[in-house]
């Protein structure tokens, strides 16, 4: 069977100066692939940074990551907060 690949999407370029927490920048953009720049991390776990890119796919941010970890910097490749339902728990 013969399996073929979606076309990527062009990131959208953010470069924001802010500096949130991860998870802030997971609940602004839902259902996105989140391209940041950490600012702080502790115990080696990223908690803060600022937003460089998001796109509809992960594949889509992979050369800003490289061209951005080429430089020395620390990167996180995130998913926003999903807004699909989940399973229902039926008691």
């Amino acid at each position: 069977m013969l399996q073929t690949l979606t076309t990527q999407t062009e990131p959208e370029v953010m470069h924001t100066l802010e500096d949130r927490a991860l998870t802030v920048w997971q609940e602004r953009y839902p259902d996105r692939w989140l391209l940041v720049e950490v600012t702080s991390e502790e115990d080696g776990a990223p908690l803060t940074g600022r937003l460089l890119a998001v796109a509809s796919t992960d594949m889509a941010l992979v050369p800003l990551w490289q061209a951005h970890t080429r430089q020395g910097k620390i990167m996180a490749l995130l998913y926003g907060c999903s807004t699909e339902a989940g399973p229902t728990v039926v008691a």
